[in-house]
Order: structure tokens, then C-alpha cells, then sequence
């Protein structure tokens, strides 16, 4: 179907010589390199053995190679699966034994990390050292060494704008992650969207900060792509230092950042903001997690003429489903930051716990419906019929559904406003994380009786604290050092309590409150 397909957006490019992402240290990639390195990808990926609809491991780092990777299984029809080459080996695996992947992506980097668990089980493909031997094939017999420089026909899609483009695996109530399929169709109609209402040109350059296993990367891959513009990817030490990340911005001359709120905070009390810097900083996107009202009457005190934005979205809804332009700073430093209104083709309603929308002005769950809804979960009919599900609200069509778990309601405007989550499904860093993953891996832990973990908002965070009952003495760094052989590390507590009993209510149900309430009073030690 022309056009409607995510990789149109490279095929319809008319600038090859532009740069389509640069990283300090590492290769610029133009355009032209970008088309031609990633249809002899999509080439070889035929060659090995994948076809329509196939899924395909991506465990590279935060690289240029990263956009190739993408648009190379794309071009062949297949779906990306983008894993953290730094989570542990437990989680990664249990990501490929759901999603049963044809080939593997790596860099040389990130290959260490596998050790001989694909060993002969499916083609792995490596980036190569140069452009004479850009992909290094092993796990298939006779071995491949890729294709010859001459080899970059075009390669012929086959597959249809509902198809999923890619995977996302988030955090799951069950201790496993569950992987979230995302089409063709739901990508273009978000970055259609907002390609045209953030006025993206080519003139632009993105800041890119966003993880690609991570939702909020979607913004930063494929605005780009679809006007022209130039990723500009920030590295991992560049987002740990504050002054090294206002100088990145400097450098790269960036003009639009989409970044998670929780980065904003970290920048405006490291002191760096000042008139003076990041003067081309044009339109500034924050959103992942709830944003204090005090950072952003800073942040705007120091940039009166910079735009900001609140966006909000869940990974099953593609990207950015609402948006609300901040025309004015907060009033105070408790204020709730509007979330703002449904996005092109988006719908919402809040509903109560009888699943009828709520009188106006009152708090309910937030549903959502329209083009960015994905097709639920992979290999999970059970979650996805939870999850998504078919009704007719206020007159309108029947539609599918989407139970987000938050909660909020619509102000005197019209715009919603974002209040907390329903369930034990918190925000950490941007990350979506399901507190019954870290319970289940702190349970598995010999000597632990009981465990339950909360997310607490002290100094202007949150943060995730873990309570143990013990059954016999546990020495708790080594409890986190197991824990870290588990999960990645924004899913770690950032203390760990021993605790006698957990506190329940009459029905037996756990105490949250009561252990917020312990957390907040406790003393701020690491376990």
C-alpha cells in the first residue's frame, strides 16, 4: 500500500545528502547511506530466512546503527523487537521464547552479552566494521558474510499498512513482560500528526534521549524521518550529567526536545538552566511521568520563549495521545499540569467502576480509543480481551477500547488532568513498571516470606521502596545484587525495609497506605 507504510516516510526523502542522525563519537548517517545500508539489510534478512510478519531481536546499543537496524526489518516485511542489551539475561529470554524471533541484530558491543544461547538456532547478523562489509552473518550453515557492495536493489514490500511494525515489551503484573503490538498505521497516523502540529521541519534537530526499547523513542525515530529533519542522540553519559547534556544540546544546535518530565527535574536543580543556554531550544515536550508544577514555573521563568508541552500516552496507544500547549506558567507550586485533550483521530472517556462515564468533573478511569490503539499482546488473548474491549459511549459508534489504569478528570476547560493510577502500576523515570514484576523477583529470593513493594514521592520524585518479612537473616545487599541479576535497573527499590509483618486490612488486603506512610517516615539509606 503506497505511503502508508512506515518506511515510505525514508523512501520519500528527497535530501540524501542531510544528515538523519549524528552521535558524538560515533558515525554521522545521511539519508542516502541510511536508504541504501538498509535495503541491502532487508536484502540479507530475505537471504537467512525472514518473511512477512516475522519477528526480528534487535539488541544493539544506542547507536546509529539502531535506525538501520529498524528500517532494514521493516523493509523486509518483518516486525523489530527492540530488547535493552543491559537487561538481564532472564528477562531477554523470556522476550524471545514469547516472540519466537527468525533473526537477531547486534553490534559487536551487545553480541558479548549472549553468550551461545542462539548458538545455531537462528541467523545472527552483525553490524561489520565498515561500509565494504557492513553485515557479518553466523548461527546458519554455510556461514554468510553478507552482501557484496554492488548488491542494493530495492527491495519490494509486501505487507499492508494494519501490519505490526513492531514489539514493545513493558513490565507485567505476573513478573513477565508482555509485548505490545504496535502497526504501521497506528505509527503513521501519530507522527502524521505530530510532524504537523509541533511544525517539524527540515531544519530541525531532534534531542534524542529516549531508550529504544522504550515507547517515548518512537518520537524521536520517525519525526525525523517523516520531515526531513536530523536525531540528534545524546549518549548514556550525557544523560547522567546535567552540564554535559545542556552542552550536547549546544553543540548539535537541537531546536525540539521530547523528553521524559523526570530529566527536566534533574536539569532545573543541577542549577544548569540560565537565559543563556540552549539558545535554539525552540519547543521543549515533557511527559512519562507527572512533572511538578515548581519545575516547570523554573523551567519557563529562566525560557519565557520557548514552547512547552504536557503529553501524555500509554505504549498501547503508540506515543502522544493527549497534549496540552502550557500558555502560561502554573499558579502555584502544588498545581496539577493538564494533560490536555485528545490528539488527531484520538478519543477519551472516563468511566467508573460500573464502567459508566462519570458526572463532569469527577474522577474516573481513563479509556481511550481511536487510530493509535495497538492490536493488544502478543500471544496473551486473555490480557488483550481485559485490556481492549468493544462499547458505545455518548451516542458514538461502537469502538474498541483501551483501559489505561489511570485516573483523572476534565477541568472547567475541557482539558484533562492526570491524578494517579488505579492499580499497582506506577511510572518510575518514564518507565511503565508493574510492582507485582519486582514482588515476584524479590519472593523468588530465598529467605523471603513476604515482600510487597510501593512508590513513594519524596523530594519532588518518585521513587520505588521495598518491604521484606523474612523467614530467616537477610543481608540485604546482597538481596539488591540478586535483584539487579533480575531486573533492569530502573525496576531496583531504591531502599530495601526489613519489616516484621505487612500490614493488612480487615479483608486481608494490603496496607499501602499504611506503607507509603512508613516509607516517608523512614530514614532516605539505600538497602
Amino acid at each position: 500500500m503506497a505511503g502508508q507504510l512506515v518506511q515510505h516516510y525514508l523512501d520519500e526523502s528527497l535530501a540524501p545528502d542531510n544528515k538523519v542522525v549524528c552521535c558524538n563519537g560515533q558515525k554521522s548517517i545521511t539519508y542516502g547511506q541510511l536508504k541504501k545500508e538498509s535495503n541491502r539489510l532487508s536484502v540479507l534478512l530475505g537471504e537467512v530466512g525472514v518473511r512477512r510478519s516475522d519477528r526480528v531481536l534487535l539488541f544493539i546499543r544506542r547507536s546509529t546503527d539502531f535506525l538501520t537496524g529498524i528500517l532494514g526489518v521493516l523493509k523486509a516485511d518483518a516486525v523489530y523487537v527492540p530488547i535493552d542489551p543491559k537487561s538481564p539475561s532472564e528477562r531477554w529470554q523470556h522476550i524471545v521464547s514469547d516472540c519466537r524471533p527468525s533473526a537477531l541484530l547486534c553490534d559487536a558491543q551487545a553480541a558479548n552479552s549472549l553468550g551461545d544461547f542462539f548458538k545455531n538456532q537462528i541467523p545472527i547478523i552483525h553490524f561489520g566494521p565498515d561500509k565494504v562489509e557492513p553485515f557479518i552473518v553466523v548461527g546458519v550453515k554455510p556461514p554468510i558474510k553478507g552482501l557484496s557492495s554492488d548488491f542494493e536493489r530495492k527491495p519490494r514490500y509486501n505487507n499492508n499498512s494494519d501490519d505490526v511494525a513492531y514489539i514493545l515489551y513493558t513490565s507485567g503484573s505476573t513478573g513477565k513482560p508482555k509485548g505490545v503490538m504496535i502497526s504501521h498505521r497506528n505509527i503513521r497516523n501519530y507522527i502524521d500528526w505530530a510532524v504537523e502540529y509541533f511544525s517539524i521541519q527540515e531544519e530541525d534537530r531532534i534531542l534524542g534521549t529516549a531508550p529504544f526499547h522504550f515507547d517515548m523513542s518512537t518520537f524521536d525515530l520517525w519525526c525525523p524521518l517523516k520531515a526531513g529533519g536530523t536525531l540528534c542522540l545524546a549518549s548514556e553519559a550525557q544523560m547522567l550529567f546535567p552540564e554535559k547534556l545542556i552542552q550536547h544540546m549546544e553543540d548539535q544546535k537541537v531546536t525540539i526536545w521530547k523528553g521524559i518530565s523526570s530529566l527536566l527535574f534533574y536539569l532545573e536543580r543541577a542549577g544548569v538552566l540560565h537565559p543563556s543556554r540552549i539558545p535554539l531550544l525552540d519547543r521543549v515536550l515533557f511527559g512519562g511521568d507527572s512533572l511538578p508544577a515548581r519545575t516547570l514555573i523554573r523551567w519557563m521563568e529562566v525560557f519565557p520563549d520557548k514552547k512547552f508541552f504536557n503529553v501524555y500516552g500509554p505504549t498501547e496507544a503508540t506515543g502522544i495521545s493527549f497534549c496540552y500547549l502550557v500558555r502560561k506558567a502554573p499558579d502555584s507550586p502544588g498545581a496539577r499540569i493538564p494533560i490536555g485533550r485528545p490528539c488527531k483521530g484520538m478519543k477519551a472517556v472516563l468511566l467508573d467502576p460500573q464502567q459508566e462515564p462519570v458526572p463532569p468533573g469527577e474522577v474516573g478511569e481513563l479509556c481511550l480509543a481511536g487510530p493509535g490503539l495497538g492490536a493488544g499482546y502478543l500471544n496473551d488473548s486473555e490480557r488483550t480481551l481485559h485490556s481492549f474491549f468493544k462499547a458505545q459511549f455518548n451516542g458514538e459508534p461502537t469502538d474498541t477500547w483501551y483501559r489505561t489504569g489511570d485516573l483523572a478528570f476534565q477541568d472547567n476547560e475541557g482539558n484533562y488532568v492526570f491524578m494517579g493510577r488505579e492499580d499497582n502500576q506506577v511510572k518510575i523515570m518514564g518507565y511503565r513498571i508493574e510492582l507485582g514484576e519486582i514482588e515476584q523477583a524479590i519472593l523468588a529470593i530465598e529467605g523471603v516470606r513476604d515482600a510487597v513493594v510501593v512508590s513513594v514521592h519524596r523530594d519532588g520524585l518518585d521513587e520505588l521502596v521495598a518491604f521484606v518479612e523474612e523467614s530467616k537473616s537477610l543481608n540485604l545487599p546482597q538481596m539488591l545484587s540478586r535483584l539487579r541479576d533480575r531486573l533492569p535497573s530502573y525496576m531496583i527499590p531504591r531502599r530495601l525495609l526489613k519489616i516484621d509483618e505487612i500490614p493488612r486490612c480487615v479483608r486481608g488486603k494490603i496496607n499501602r497506605p499504611a506503607l507509603r506512610t512508613i516509607a516517608m517516615e523512614s530514614s532516605n539509606v539505600d538497602g
